[in-house]
């Protein structure tokens, strides 16, 4: 009996372990498989106001409400990362300095995926689960103009089988003056191969190779939406200009010291 009893106790946690491998299996299959951790980066949380309570935002707070929508481990994606970049960037060319009321955001995206929606019903409050006294508008709208009703993980899933570039849009609306900003990806941030690799990935039968070469992909895209400035990633922002004058005038006053120090250094040693 007691040789029995052992080997129900081994079949038991054997069959916990395969359990507990195919759980955390399932967990990274939304994602990429074994994709290295993101660099460290300094993202500035989105600010907005909830009837009067200022909330702060940051990409982490997304993760984890990302991770309970989709009962998985929190983790940054690359639509979470473009879609937190998006708004940050949409809330700047609206508001300026102002704090938005979250009640006065309009967010409509032309991707559908998880990632990017948990984002944007996060920030506007329209997502299940949010505590929030206010909320704005989210709505997801094709490329083709066909406005997305079911939100589902599963139907999100299979809409991105044919995602391309073209997906990657955004607008970012003010609901009190009716002031809006596309938010488009530049080009040049996907590489060519990109959504072809993506497609084979999650939905064929890529082969090893590609699967090496599309994390690679993923994890250099993931990244840059963590640490490249807003112009190089999004088309119609400008890179600062520097301040030509400022430097001048430094320029300026340093040679008016340089020239009254070697004036006075002369007439000294005479």
């Amino acid at each position: 009996m007691g040789r029995i009893h052992g080997s129900k106790v081994r079949i038991t946690t054997v069959v916990m372990l395969f359990t507990l491998l195919m759980a955390i299996s399932l967990q990274v299959e939304a994602h990429v498989p074994g994709a290295r951790p993101p660099p460290k980066f300094e993202l500035e949380p989105i600010v907005i106001n909830d009837s009067g309570k200022l909330i702060e935002i940051t990409i982490h707070d997304v993760a984890n409400y990302h991770a309970s929508q989709v009962n998985k481990k929190p983790q940054i994606c690359v639509c979470m990362a473009c879609a937190f970049r998006a708004t940050q960037l949409g809330i700047s060319k609206i508001w300026g300095d102002e704090i938005p009321a979250r009640s006065d955001i309009v967010i409509i995206s032309k991707l559908p995926t998880p990632g990017s929606r948990d984002c944007f019903w996060y920030v506007t409050g329209t997502g299940p689960g949010i505590e929030t006294k206010t909320k704005g508008e989210f709505k997801i709208v094709l490329p083709d103009g066909t406005e997305v009703t079911d939100m589902s993980n599963k139907n999100l899933k299979k809409l991105s089988k044919n995602n391309t570039l073209d997906n990657f849009m955004f607008t970012i609306c003010r609901k009190s003056t009716n002031e809006c900003f596309d938010v488009v990806v530049k080009k040049d941030v996907f590489p060519a191969d990109f959504f072809e690799l993506r497609k084979k990935v999650k939905f064929g039968n890529a082969t090893s190779e590609e699967r090496s070469l599309f994390k690679t992909e993923w994890e250099n895209v993931r990244d840059a939406f963590f640490t490249k400035p807003d112009w190089e990633l999004f088309e119609g922002v400008e890179e600062p200009k520097k301040d030509v004058i400022n430097r001048i005038t430094l320029f300026g006053i340093c040679g008016v010291i340089a020239v009254i120090a070697i004036a006075w250094y002369t007439k000294k040693r005479q």
